[in-house]
């Protein structure tokens, strides 16, 4: 339709994914120091590759790709999503529809391809 686009962002991916959240002291869950430190990074890298554009408005389809990765993707989505807030997008409610692909096979560049549909 009118106004559709489609974005392309490359990150590195988190060393250990399985150690990004750890249990609070009363309850609940909260981020590694390690996952901290690659939010960080994403949002750095989300920020350069976004090139001071606006953050997206509107409804928005999400893609991530993970490549060379073994362990679990729904922790990288849950913080990559948050590092992309504010910079791609003013509010990951604007995300109405996600797919994740793993390509497992591949073991030589390992890292994680999002891609970002407005959808209207």
């Amino acid at each position: 339709g009118e106004g559709m686009a489609t974005y392309y962002l490359t990150f590195y991916p988190p060393t250990s994914v399985n150690k990004m959240y750890a249990p609070r002291y009363r309850g609940g869950m909260r981020l590694t120091d390690e996952a901290k430190i690659w939010k960080q990074y994403a949002a750095l890298k989300a920020a350069e590759q976004w090139r001071g554009n606006s953050p997206l408005m509107g409804r928005i389809c999400i893609t991530y790709r993970f490549f060379a990765m073994k362990h679990d993707w729904d922790n990288p989505c849950k913080i990559l999503g948050d590092a992309m807030n504010k910079i791609v997008y003013h509010d990951d409610s604007q995300i109405v529809q996600a797919h994740i692909y793993l390509y497992r096979e591949e073991k030589t560049n390992p890292r994680v391809d999002v891609e970002v549909q407005t959808l209207e």
